[in-house]
Parts: C-alpha cells; structure tokens; sequence
C-alpha cells in the first residue's frame, strides 16, 4: 500500500476541494471546464509527461467526483459542465464502485524477481541450490534469472545474503486478494467485476491514480446547499481523523448542513449483542466456529469467493444497518449519509433503502476545507458532547475490537482468532475452514490491515490515528484479550 501522506492524495483532494468551492458559490457549471488549466498551469513542473496529461488526469478526477464510470461513460467530446449537470440530476449508482482510468494507467511490466549489481557471485550460491526451476545461471560469476524458466517464488530473494535480488512487483495486481486486477490486450489495467470486492487495496496502491473511486460527494454537497433534512451517520473510525474531539467533529458537521449527527457505534452495540448471543447458540447446536459479519468487503469475498463460509457468518447486520433503522424510526423523513474509511460500505449501503448515500472521510475533509470549516476551532455545545454508553464499540475501528466487544456481552470464555488484513494467503487459507477447523471460536475478519483506522477512505496514518484516539481519552482496547477471552 501507499503511505497515505503522497501527491497523489493532495492531488485529489485539492481538485474536490476546488470544485466543491465553485458548487457552493454556484459557479461550478461556468467554470468547471477550466479548472483543469486553473489546477495545472503551464509554469507548473508536471509529475507525469506534460502539463495536458497532468491536465487530462484531473478532467477525469474531476469525472469520478462526479460519480461517472469512466471506462463506460469516457466522451472525450463531452465537456465537463454536462458531466455536471448530468450529475446533479440523477442519483450517483453505487455499483461499480471502482472505475478504471486507462491514460493514467502505465502499463507495469509483469511481476518480475531481478538480481542486481550487488550480486557478488559467491561460493555458497544458495539463490542456485534453491530455485526449484533451475532458472537461476551465472555468467561472467554474476547470477542471473531466467524468466522463462522463473515462477516468481520468490526463494532467490529469501536466501540470498548479499540482498542481492528484488521484487519488482505490479502494485495494483499485489494488493488484489482476489486476482481481481488483470491487464486488458492493451496492457492497461481492468477490474474483473466478478471477483471484486470493493476493499480499494488497488486503488490505494496504483502510484498513478488509474484506479478511481465513483464519488457521491457531490449528492450530499446538493442535499446540504438545499438545506434538506440530512442525518450524518459517523463511523467509529472517525476519532483520530481530525484535529479534534469527536464533540467537535459532531459539531462541524452541523456547520456544513448536517441535521443531526449518529454515531455509528450505537448500531455496534446492537451487533456485538446479537453476535455474542448468536455465537452461544451456534456452539450449543455443534458448530465449531463463528465469523463476524462487520466488514462488507469480507461479506463479498465469501460471496464470491469462499461460498463455503457463507453459514458460517454471522446473521448479524453491521453496525452501518442497525444504525440505519434506528435513524429511520426517529427520523423518517430524513436522508441518511454514512460517513466512513470504507468503499465497500457504497455498496452494503445499497442493501437498506434507509441510506441514501455514502462518503468517506477524505471527501468529508475536502467538503469541510471548501466551506472553510476547521474542527479544531468549533465550539461544542452541550448537544454535541457524546456519552461514553457506547464507547467499546467505537473500537470497532480497531482489530480485536469487534471480538472484544462480542467478549464482553458474551456470558462464557470465547476462543478469539483475528484476521487483520485479506491477502491472497489469508483467502487460501480461508478455504481450508469447513474442512480443518481452525483453534477459535469466534473469527474476527477485517479485509484492511489495521482494521477500519486503515481504509481506502481515511485521512491519516492508522497508527497516528490510533495515538490520536488514546490521547482523546477515548476507552481503548489495546491488544490485550478481556474477559477471560483466548486470543489465537
């Protein structure tokens, strides 16, 4: 994965940025058209071959703000102030939530092992007596790779005591745990729709941004500057974001529009109750074990990838689905947004007519800088400051905080085994379940390693966000099993 801190990142939220500020001054259809010169002058140093691709890259940045799905909807005739206006007239569709950008793609070479120039042909020559393929030769007491005969296992790299080989991967196809990512005839990248499951590894890991999440930010800013009745639902993850309290991250919320704020954690409860309760029934009856039911690009993968766990699961909504009922009963007129670090939430989203949309917390960001709202300087009111009731489950955000919350409305000992974080392996793994049972009871799966605090949708570093949550006093964790727990 990227380190989230890169140009790329600063790159896409100063474009949301600039066309929220021309959307709320109502200037985004004369002026969109131009933004791309306005973003990238001709004095600029570009990043990529020119300053027009620099500028083609943001007309199509600006398109996936709009919600388009570029690989279908790609009119290079088309301007951009009809894209906007298409825009605001329909609803953004939730599925695919991943477009593809093919200029932007740079057509990686395969995935390849090389031996560098800090071979020094030594004596011992493990990277020899361990490649299974024979693939490794020597010429001139330097070693070499046959790519014909190399099946990339990688044990060159693992022996050599020179350090002597790299990996030279293909980002986008590495961070895939389904084998979802391929390149097209072409060599430009394509999504095998099939298999995707939403977890936006690719598109935090492609260092040219040809991969793009489909926005709805643009539906929520048209629901905020109408000043429709709009319930912001936050997920746990969100303390640690901002510079701030949670009390005045509620209360910046109010200032861009929001009707009124839920946490997401009350839903949490519900479902650390209904797991902890559904678990001890499930082991009365004979199964051996029980997975949670909290990441939606997990749900996916069973889907469609791993059927066999599809019992197995918990029946339990997530968090996001309960808290959605509950909003729906105080306040049916209202128009859900849940705010989260997840792209796979866009499409669980679809599954409750309650909720109207989702954003993540970069796009929240982008929308809070073009109102000019800094949550560091709100003021919290007494209806702002949250009560603690829920706060274990607001470490949802966290591995093992789902099992520790399903642990303590638990009335016995749980055997706990946490997956943080679905690679390729994990997936192998997984399929090996129904056969040989692992040593838990509970599973914890969370697709992101570092749990929620490390989705594609977040604004900083998992683990400065985690220092930022504990130092807000927030009830934390830790790593350390409760209530009698055994964590695996």
């Amino acid at each position: 994965m990227l380190e989230i801190n890169n140009q790329y990142t600063l790159m896409k939220r100063h474009i949301d940025t600039e066309v929220l500020r021309a959307f709320f001054a109502g200037t985004l259809e004369d002026v969109v058209d131009n933004l791309p010169i306005h973003i990238i002058p001709r004095t600029r140093d570009p990043n990529r071959c020119c300053v027009y691709k620099e500028r083609a890259m943001v007309r199509y940045r600006i398109m996936a703000l709009l919600g388009v799905d570029i690989e279908k909807d790609d009119d290079e005739y088309k301007t951009l102030s009809s894209y906007v206006k298409e825009s605001l007239e329909t609803k953004t569709p939730v599925f695919p939530s991943l477009t593809t950008i093919s200029p932007g793609c740079s057509s990686c070479p395969d995935e390849q092992y090389r031996i560098t120039d800090s071979c020094r042909g030594c004596f011992a020559r493990p990277c020899l007596a361990n490649c299974p393929k024979e693939a490794i030769v020597f010429v001139n007491g330097k070693a070499h790779i046959d790519e014909k005969r190399c099946i990339k296992c990688g044990k060159c790299l693992g022996v050599c005591p020179f350090h002597a080989v790299i990996h030279v991967p293909v980002p986008c196809e590495e961070a895939c745990p389904v084998d979802a990512i391929h390149k097209n005839e072409e060599g430009f990248v394509e999504i095998d729709r099939e298999k995707c499951i939403d977890c936006g590894h690719c598109s935090r890991s492609c260092p040219f941004g040809a991969i793009a999440e489909r926005s709805s930010l643009m539906q929520v800013a048209g629901m905020l500057k109408k000043k429709e009745e709009v319930v912001a639902m936050i997920a746990p993850a969100i303390e640690g974001q901002f510079p701030g309290s949670l009390g005045q991250i509620v209360a910046g919320l109010k200032a861009l529009g929001f009707s009124d704020v839920v946490e997401v954690a009350e839903g949490a409860h519900i479902t650390a109750a209904h797991e902890a309760e559904e678990l001890q029934e499930r082991l009365s009856r004979g199964d051996k074990f029980m997975t949670t039911s909290c990441c939606p690009a997990y749900m996916q993968l069973v889907d469609r990838h791993v059927p066999t766990l599809s019992e197995l699961r918990s029946k339990a909504l997530s968090p996001m689905g309960y808290t959605a009922r509950l909003c729906a009963e105080r306040r049916p007129e209202a128009k859900l947004v849940f705010i989260g670090p997840c792209l796979a939430k866009k499409i669980e989203a679809a599954q409750f007519p309650e909720i109207e949309t989702v954003i993540t917390f970069a796009e929240l960001a982008s929308l809070l800088v073009a109102r000019d709202i800094d949550i560091k300087e709100m003021v919290v009111s007494q209806d702002d400051v949250h009560v603690k009731t829920y706060a274990d489950c607001r470490e949802f955000a966290v591995p093992q905080g789902v099992a520790n919350s399903v642990i303590r409305r638990s009335e016995k000992p749980i055997q706990v085994m946490n997956i943080n974080g679905v690679d390729q392996k994990t997936v192998r793994l997984m399929k090996t379940w129904t056969k040989r049972a692992p040593e838990a009871e509970l599973i914890e799966v969370m697709c992101c390693e570092g749990g929620c605090l490390a989705g594609p949708g977040v604004l900083v570093n998992p683990k400065i966000a985690n220092r930022l949550r504990q130092g807000a006093n927030v009830a934390t964790v830790g790593s350390k099993p409760l209530g009698g727990a055994k964590h695996v």
